[in-house]
């Protein structure tokens, strides 16, 4: 892409256009927002399908109760023997 300006060396005010696409500013502005938008929208989609799994996860309270107690070994023998015990 060229500017048509061979050089600088005359008067710019008589100068037109100096880059591409000049008269889509406002075009290419509402593009970007409103895909800034549908982004934020996807993504608050995906976040609050993320937080539901995660708490239909932990509704077990068994399931929370071993990872719980899992937590609180202090060794390797400690979570094998939690294993043994069908935690």
């Amino acid at each position: 892409m060229s500017t048509g300006l061979t050089t600088w060396n005359q008067n710019l005010a008589e100068v037109s256009e100096i880059y591409p696409f000049v008269g889509t500013e406002m075009i290419l502005a509402i593009a970007a927002i409103a895909s800034w938008i549908i982004w934020h929208l996807i993504q608050i989609k995906m976040e609050n399908k993320l937080i539901a799994e995660e708490d239909a996860m932990y509704q077990d309270k068994d399931k929370l109760n071993a990872a719980r107690h899992l937590a609180n070994a202090e060794s390797i023998s400690e979570v094998a023997k939690a294993h043994a015990e069908g935690y």
